[in-house]
Formats: structure tokens, sequence, C-alpha cells
């Protein structure tokens, strides 16, 4: 017997200690993006071509956005490359990137990796390569970052691949080990191939860095044992081989084999010998017993199947049943066949059956096994046939599942049609519609089923009806196939009426439409009608002159439609709104039922489009996002007869120019213009020129040749659904709102302009924009004149001395044509000029606060304008502080580092608090040679935060030309498709359909609370445009919740309106938010939409 041998060696293994080196893995990588290599001197002349590269990797398990970052050199050459916006680097995966002769310095280089707001993200320590060749300066494995200069080596480059993982940790139930021989037992002079795998790459740390090897060993008879080591290749497998060779002293036996990698172990065996020697693995042996349903009724058959994966010979499976009275009704003795499976039928008895749950218990040899199944009781409807579908509502595509059964007869079949009904269709003609006859036959307990699939095409949208007859009767069920059957409820109301559109314009059709719950039924073919009326809102029924037959007068009547409804219950009826019978104006739809018993009323308006004084030009909205389509109308009064075409020229950000033709068509114009696919970022090449990104601020110009060109804008931006257009003839602004004396040398004032029209005949010099700088005591300080820009943007550098700009507000001033822009920025200003105060030093800290394993930057300057060569820096806890040598100096207690200035005459200095440092207080301590000076800072503990899912996905819903006075709008979270969507933004707007009733027509717009957000009522929050300078937004509190409120303000054709949460992850409770149109008799349109956010 061999066994004992492998439990002794495996005791060896778990009891005497491993023998293999103990591995460890660091986890010191990275938490972002990192310079993984770098090559700052290659083979050639720099100079000549772009050959300097430097190479990012993303340790981290998700993608990092990296648009906009910079790869900076920070010495001598001071060469900044902007990364371009849209890119992306994959989890664990490498970009290498070059970007112009001479990047790099060859002496004293230092490269730092900065995030879009200018954040040093990492940085290489300062490195030198004079060499000339292919060697590179590279991380010693990917990703390892402890902010040492050991963590690099200068070896043989190899962009664009691995330097070598390091992993973490060892844990035995996370390391995948396999082991596996090509056979089991073998005969003398046969070789034995052993291969396996490993889940990932280990490394030993100690003595010195290396690869870790898969530790083999092989024990065998007589006290056979050799050893292997081997490395995984590239794809982590294995492999060796052993010679059965007698000379070589392998015996006649079992041989086991166990390997180790890390702390992980496998093992096996195989046999060697004359003859082969079968190992049989013993099965632990099952049985189990299962029926073909879970429940029957009376007069069904149940078929109970058991099964066993060892068969006892003449041993036979006993089995009983037990009702839930504990009564036996059934019990035998089953046999298996040759693959161990048992079976047998049992009656469900419809004699005195007992309801309830039964008991099967199954014993075969020493096992046994239970199951159950319930007996449920057969309830029958009180009609001749019961018809059911498996829903109400289905999609194009999906299966119709019919059943029912004959509840006091059997019969052998019944007759089936399935017919698409045609109100509710979008099939046109009869000869589009579904309609089957067939039969169905019955089952034994005269129950029945049918399947019907429905066609994914368009036309089998629409309401279905299925009926079953014989003589004993018949029945009929309805069901419905819509688009999205989810959200399919159907309707209570006994007669309804609906138009497709509210609004109308002269020559339109309309579509009238309803439905009768329960429409009356005749023996005869003659089915009741229904009659609908017309009518302006304040006049009289529309009459008609009918004609009559030769000799009489022909008379006055109604002008009245009819419609006759399906078998269902649905009606139609079309109408073409003609001017002479349907004037302009607001009109009433009564529709009467059998005999006036059921009627229901809907308004609708009528609309002359072309009653205009000029061109009106409209776009579907104001933002944009990327990929998006700009649908642009125009209106030309008098239907454009006589008028020539119109041009196009829209003019993008950039100032290029792009030129279409627009065609009227009966008075309309339609033109539509797709948004860029992707952004192109924004570079700056010099002070002066700027190449715009395709976001921004886009012209649309319209004219026809005898006529003066009509301008409408509209914007593109990254986030269109909380983005708004702002046209102002000229703004000016800072580069940034505060400027530091410390830091900043320059200011950089920027704005935009409609460029005015200049002629193109002879010289023409291009209009200035002029921009003064004045002090908080209204000094001129500087000023420029600068051109615009193709695109009508502007910029200008000015210089900024320390010792004229003082601590204070400043005001920057442009003009350009008349038109007069202002705007004000700050400059702090700490030094100290002249005065006999002290020299000190100011220390300044990124937070306040830090948790452990957080990077704190920190930041000092002298008070005054002088040079200090260096300075100690060093953070103690407030206890090191308190240590009293006596007579002897301390010193700070902790290691000190010696800082320079920079060119700002800055210090800054970057502390790592270890993962596990104390926490409490500590002390910046800094030593100049004027003195020491000092700031408290706290470590504390850090509270986990919950990861919340990626807000990327939006689903927008849209409500258009409701002509109702109010409305309510309902905000609550939904799930479609398995997504969570939460309601983030409210946009509307109000229309106003007749020009000079703009102070008539007015917006209300109120809260769940019933506070009135906006509005012309004294109690409302808002009541003009929020619109201010430097404004947008006005911030309104219902509820405990703060909200962005937008308003274009009251007295325009089309009043707009958006409300969303002020925190950027907010979004709206469940709520009702009502809208009021406050006007008169005047006709309007209101329209609005809810974004969504996709959150789960």
């Amino acid at each position: 017997m061999k066994f004992p041998v492998l439990i002794a060696i495996f005791g060896f293994l778990l009891l005497g200690g491993s023998i293999f080196p103990a591995m460890s893995q660091s986890d010191s990588s990275s938490e972002n993006v990192v310079i993984n290599e770098i090559d700052i001197n290659p083979p050639g002349n720099d100079s000549l071509s772009v050959s300097e590269w430097i190479e990012l990797y993303n340790p981290t398990n998700t993608a990092i956005d990296i648009g906009g970052w910079a790869i900076a050199s920070t010495t001598v050459l001071k060469q900044t490359m902007i990364i371009p916006y849209g890119t992306t680097i994959q989890p664990n995966s490498f970009l290498t990137y070059s970007y112009k002769s001479v990047w790099f310095t060859d002496v004293s280089e230092l490269v730092e990796l900065r995030d879009a707001d200018g954040k040093v993200i990492d940085q290489t320590p300062t490195i030198t390569d004079i060499e000339d060749d292919f060697t590179s300066w590279q991380r010693i494995y990917d990703g390892f970052d402890t902010d040492s200069v050991n963590d690099w080596k200068f070896v043989q480059s190899n962009a664009g691949s691995t330097n070598g993982k390091i992993a973490e940790e060892i844990e035995s139930e996370k390391t995948i080990l396999t082991l596996s021989i090509d056979k089991q037992n073998y005969i003398f002079g046969e070789t034995a191939v052993i291969t396996g795998e490993v889940s990932e790459l280990l490394f030993i740390e100690k003595p010195f860095f290396q690869a870790a090897q898969v530790m083999m060993k092989i024990y065998g008879p007589n006290g056979y044992e050799i050893s292997r080591n081997l490395y995984p290749d590239l794809y982590l497998k294995y492999e060796t081989s052993l010679s059965l060779q007698e000379v070589l002293g392998i015996n006649e036996g079992t041989y086991y084999v166990i390997v180790q990698y890390g702390d992980a172990l496998k093992s096996t065996q195989f046999t060697v010998g004359d003859e082969i020697i079968i190992v049989e693995e013993k099965l632990d042996t099952e049985l189990s017993i299962t029926t073909d349903k879970e429940s029957y009724l009376p007069g069904e058959t149940a078929i109970i199947t058991a099964y066993t994966n060892e068969i006892v010979p003449f041993e036979g499976l006993k089995f009983k049943v037990t009702t839930s009275n504990g009564d036996q009704i059934f019990d035998g003795t089953l046999y298996p066949d040759s693959n161990g499976k048992f079976t047998t039928n049992i009656f469900m008895t419809t004699v005195a059956p007992i309801y309830g749950f039964n008991q099967i218990t199954a014993e075969y040899s020493t096992y046994s096994t239970v199951t159950s199944f319930e007996l449920s009781e057969d309830v029958k409807e009180d009609k001749p046939i019961s018809l059911f579908t498996d829903k109400k509502a289905y999609a194009l595509g999906e299966t119709v599942i019919i059943t029912g059964r004959v509840n006091d007869f059997w019969i052998f079949a019944l007759d089936l049609e399935l017919q698409q009904v045609g109100m509710g269709s979008l099939a046109t003609t009869v000869l589009d519609r579904i309609k089957i006859l067939d039969s169905v036959r019955l089952e034994g307990d005269s129950t029945f089923r049918y399947e019907f699939e429905i066609a994914d095409n368009p036309k089998r949208y629409g309401d279905y009806t299925v009926t079953v007859s014989k003589d004993v009767g018949s029945e009929t069920v309805t069901f419905h196939v819509v688009e999205n059957p989810e959200e399919f409820e159907e309707s209570s109301i006994p007669f309804t009426l609906f138009t497709d559109k509210t609004i109308y314009d002269v020559g339109d059709k309309i579509i009238i439409s309803g439905k009768v719950k329960n429409p009356v039924k005749s023996s005869t073919f003659q089915s009741p009608v229904i009659d609908i009326a017309i009518k302006p809102v304040d006049g009289p029924t529309i009459i008609s002159t009918a004609s009559k037959p030769t000799g009489f007068k022909s008379a006055i009547v109604f002008y009245t439609l009819t419609a006759v409804p399906d078998t269902i219950g649905n009606y139609e009826v079309i109408d073409t709104l003609y001017n002479a019978i349907y004037p302009p104006g607001d009109y009433l739809i009564r529709a009467t039922y059998a005999n006036g018993k059921l009627f229901a009323t809907t308004p609708f308006s009528v609309v002359d489009p072309l009653d205009i004084d000029g061109p009106i030009v409209t776009l579907d909205k104001e933002v944009y996002g990327l990929g998006e389509q700009v649908h642009l109308t125009a209106l030309v009064p008098g239907g454009g007869a006589g008028k020539p075409d119109f041009g196009i020229v829209l003019t993008k950000p950039n100032g290029n120019e792009d030129k279409f033709g627009g065609v009227i068509d009966n008075g309309r114009l339609s033109w539509t213009w797709t948004t860029p696919l992707s952004e192109t970022p924004s570079v700056i090449q010099n002070d002066r020129y700027v190449f715009s990104s395709n976001y921004g601020v886009y012209k649309i110009s319209l004219a026809q040749s005898d006529t003066a060109p009509i301008i409408v804008f509209f914007k593109v931006s990254p986030n269109p659904e909380e983005d708004s257009l702002n046209i102002e003839p000229l703004t000016v602004t800072t580069e940034v709102p505060v400027y530091s004396a410390a830091e900043n040398q320059k200011i950089k004032i920027l704005g935009t302009a409609i460029k005015k029209v200049q002629g193109n005949q002879g010289l023409v010099v291009p209009y200035r924009v002029d921009i003064i700088i004045k002090s908080p005591a209204g000094l001129s300080l500087d000023s420029s004149s600068v051109y615009l820009d193709s695109g009508g943007n502007f910029q200008s550098l000015f210089v900024m001395p320390v010792t004229i700009y003082k601590e204070g507000i400043y005001k920057v001033t442009a003009v350009y044509q008349g038109i007069r822009a202002e705007n004000f920025f700050q400059v702090d200003n700490d030094f100290i000029f002249g005065g006999e105060e002290e020299l000190a030093l100011v220390i300044g800290s990124d937070k306040d606060e830090y948790h452990p394993g957080d990077l704190a930057s920190i930041s000092a300057r002298p008070t005054k304008l002088v040079f200090v060569e260096t300075i100690e820096v060093g953070i103690p806890t407030e206890e090191q502080t308190k240590l009293n040598c006596g007579a002897f100096i301390c010193g700070i207690g902790v290691p000190i580092t010696t800082l320079r200035q920079d060119p700002t005459g800055t210090f800054i200095y970057e502390h790592k608090f270890p993962d596990d440092a104390v926490l409490g207080p500590y002390i910046i301590t800094l030593n100049a040679e004027f003195g020491t000076f000092t700031k408290q800072i706290q470590l504390v503990e850090k509270i986990p935060v919950p990861e919340e899912s990626s807000l990327g996905e939006r689903v927008i819903e849209k409500f258009n030309r409701i002509t109702d006075p109010e409305i309510q709008i309902t905000v609550n979270k939904k799930t479609v498709e398995e997504k969570e969507l939460s309601p983030r933004v409210i946009q509307g707007s109000l229309f106003t359909t007749l020009r000079g009733e703009e102070a008539n027509v007015n917006l209300k717009i109120s809260a769940p609370d019933g506070t009135c957000i906006i509005g012309p009522d004294v109690n409302c929050l808002i009541k003009d445009s929020t619109r201010l300078p430097g404004q947008i937004y006005e911030v309104v509190r219902i509820d405990g919740i703060d909200y962005n409120v937008r308003y274009n303000g009251p007295d325009v054709l089309l009043e707009k309106y958006t409300i969303l949460p002020v925190d950027s992850d907010a979004f709206f409770p469940d709520s009702d938010w009502n809208v009021e149109v406050i006007k008169e008799e005047q006709s309007s349109r209101l329209y609005y939409k809810v974004t969504y956010v996709v959150t789960g």
C-alpha cells in the first residue's frame, strides 16, 4: 500500500516547514498613472529627429481619462506636451509618446506628469543619460512607486512592453496552480511529461530581487527522490519530462509528484511497471429523485425519475408516496437501467383526492433521498369556455401563449379565430392585417394550448382578438402589441376621444380617434355609430350647403363626421382643415355614442403659420452635444412667393465658414447639420493666436439677396443638459479670478466680441479691441490694443510686477466700436515692502487634515523680496517636538530635507504619510538662517466612502405642443431595461403664437410644496430674467434642497426655464411640479423635457 508514503510527505511539508524559499509581493503599486520608462538620449542627433520618448502605465483596474494632461520637462528646456482630449489609458496598459526634437535635456532632467488641473501626478527623479544608445530609465517593474530613486534602473529599453510585474502578497486561496501528467500509467522505457500552469508571475525580494520558480519534487520506491526548478514561460505555463529507464534508477511502483509556487501546493501520482496498473479513484455514491412537474391536478399522471452513480447488483430502489395527512397512497420497488436510472408513473386519483403536498421517500442500498410535489384542486370558471393569454401586451417578436379549457363538457376540438383589428393597427389595408382560422385539440382534462409568434414588423402593432367557439359556446379575449409592453396600462374610461395633435396649421390633416370600452353588440350587421361634431369654441356648429336633386333647393346642414367602431371599440376618422371650413382659431370636438349615452370632448387649434411680418428662424434647442443634429426651421411671410431662396453660412468657433443653400417650400425652410463627432483640443501656439476646439459658440447667418441677414447662434458643449448659451456683443475676463504675486508673473486677459461687418473695397483695417487695467484707486496701470481672430476671440498678456500690483481688486475694461465691457480680478500680495518688520516665512499646505497614505503639498516663501538659498524642513508629531535634550541640541527630531527656491522664490515640499502613520497633530517645521517657523496639521482616520456608479448615460423624455393651461410634471425614479433612471434636469418653454401678445401670456411654475418658483405674482421667487452680469442661475431652496433656476424673463415670444439641483451628484426627489399658463383666449404652445441619468 503506497498511500502512507504520500501522507508522510505532506506531513513533512505542512508540519516540518516549507522546503522552498518564502515569497512575497509588495503593495507599492501606484494608484494612478505613472511615468514607467523614459529615454532622454536615444541613438543619433536628437535635434534632427523626433526620437526622445516617454512611456506611461496605468497600474489600476479601471480605465483613466488622461485627455488634457501634460508631460513637462522642468529643467533647462521646459518643453510641455498636452495629451489630446478624449485619450483614455486602459487598465494595466501602456501609452508611449514622442513630442518634438530636443524635448528633454541629457543632464539633470526631471520630468513631470500633470493632470488637466495642473496637479503633479508623477515625476521622475533627477536623471542623466549621456550614453546616446538604447538604454533608458525605467521602473524596476511596472507601476512600482515608493517615491524613491531606488524605484528606477538604467538598462536596455523596452518601449511599450512590460518592465516586469510585481504581484500582491500570495494567499493560497487566490493563487492558482495546476499540475497534470500526460497519463496515469507507464511501462519501462516510456517518458512521463509533467505540465502545469500558474495564475500570475511571482517575485522573490530577498536576499535579492528575482523571479520565483516552480519547485518540483518527485518521490518513488526504494528512496527515489529528485528535484526540478522551473520558470513559468510567457504564457504562465511550465513543463518538464522524466525518462522512465531502469538504468536511471526507476523501479516498479507508484511515483508522487509535488509542486509548490508561492504558498500554493499541488500533487499527483503515476505508476511504472512491466504492465499497466490501473489506479481507480472511488467516487462518492449519489442518489437523487425528482418529478416532471411541481404541481398536478386530479386526473394527471406524475412521472417519477431517480438516479444513482453506483449500481448495486440485485438491489432495488424502494419508494413510497405519502399525502399531507401522512397516509401512504403509493409504494413499490424499481430497478435501474444500465445508466443507473429508475423511472415510474403514478396517477393522481379523481376519487376523493387529498390536496396538498405529497412526499416521495426513496431508499437504495444504504442511501436514501426525499422529494415532494403538490396536488392542487381543479377550480373551474362558471361559464362554458375559459380563455386566457399569458400577458395583456407584447412586443414585436414575442410569442403569445393562449390557453383555456371547456369547463362542463368534453369535445374533440374548438374552432379558433385570431384577428388583428383595424383602428389600433398600423396596417393601412385589410390585406395587411393578420387573420388566422385554425382549430385546437383538447387534452383529456378538456384544456388546450395555442401559440402565436408576432412577426418583427411595425405593421403588427395594434389590437388583436382571439375567439374560440363550438356548439357549446364561444369566448373572446383581446391582447395588444405595443412598443413598451412593460409600461402598457389599459384604459378604464368608458368612452375616449383624442386628436393626433393639439395645434394644426391651415391645410393639415386631423386624425380623430378613440375607443368605446364596451361596444354595443347587435344580432344584425347594423352597429351603433359615433357622431362627431366640430364647432368654434366661441361660435356655433360649422354648417355646410348640401346639394339636392334637380328641382329641389339646396339646404343648410350641420357639418358632422361619422365613425364606425371596430369589433373591440376602436374608431378613427380623418379630415382636412381647409381654410374655408376651419379658419384660424380654437375649436371643440364633441363625439357621442349610443344615442348620446356616452360622450367626450377635446379641443384643438388652427393657426396660419405664414401670418407674420418677417421671416421667423428657430432652432430646436440652444445647446447641443457632440454628434447631435441641429434642426433649423424658418417661416417666410406670404409663403415665400416671388422671393429668392436662402443662403446659409455657418461660422465655427475657430472662424472657419461653411456655406449651404436652403430652398423655400410653401413658405417653409428646413435645414439640418450634424455637430462634430469628437472634440479637437485647444492648442495655443503663441500669445496672439489661438486654435479653438469644436466646443463653443456657432453662428448661422441666413440671407436672401434682397434682405438683411438673420443671425442665430447655438453652442456645442460637453455637458449640454446643464450648459447654457450666452450671447453678448463684448465680454472680457481674466484667465484666473485671483492672481498671486508670489506665483503669477503675467496676467492673461481673454474675451470675445461679435465682429462688426466691414467693407471689402480697398484697404480695410480691422477694428481692434482696447484693453485697460486699472488699480483699486482707479489709476490706469497698463493697456493694449489687439485684433480679433477669425472667430471673434481676443487675448493679451500683461506683466505683473509685485512692486506695482499690491493686494486688492483690479478692474479690466475692454472697448470695441463703442461697446464697453468690464470685469474684475483680485491680486493677493503678502510681500512686505520696507518697514522694520522682521523677515519671516509664510507656510502653506494644500489641506489642514490628511489621512494615512496621503501626499501633503507644503509651500513656503519669505515675507520680503529677498534671496534665501536653502531652508530645512521636517514634519514631526506634536509629541516628538516635546523631546527635551537638556544641554544638547535636538534639531527637528525627524529626518530633514533641504529645499531650494524655485524661480518664483517659493520653496515646495511634498511629504508622503505612511499607511501606518500615527494619528494626531503634526508640526510642519522649517529652519532658516533667520529663525524657525511652524504650522500645525492633523492626521485623521480615513472614513470609507462607498463608490458611486458612473453617471454617463442619459435618457430624455420630451413633451411637445401642449395647449392645456395647466399641466403637472411628474419626476420619479424609474427602471427601464433593468437600468435605474434618476431625474436630474427639468427644462421647458412657452411659445406665444401671436406676436404682440407676449405680455398677456405668462408662465408660472410651482414647486411640490406650492411655492411659486417662477411667475408674475408678488409671492413668486423669480419674476424677471436670472441673467445678470456674471450670473446665469438663481439659487432657490425647496424642502431642504438647493436648486439652480434659469429663466429668460417674461414678455417674450419664447419663455424658457431650466431647473436642476445645485449639487452635481444630486437628483430630484419623487415629486410633482405644477406649470400654469396665465392667459385669456390667446393661443400658446407649451413644451418641456425631463433628463434622467442612469444611476444603477
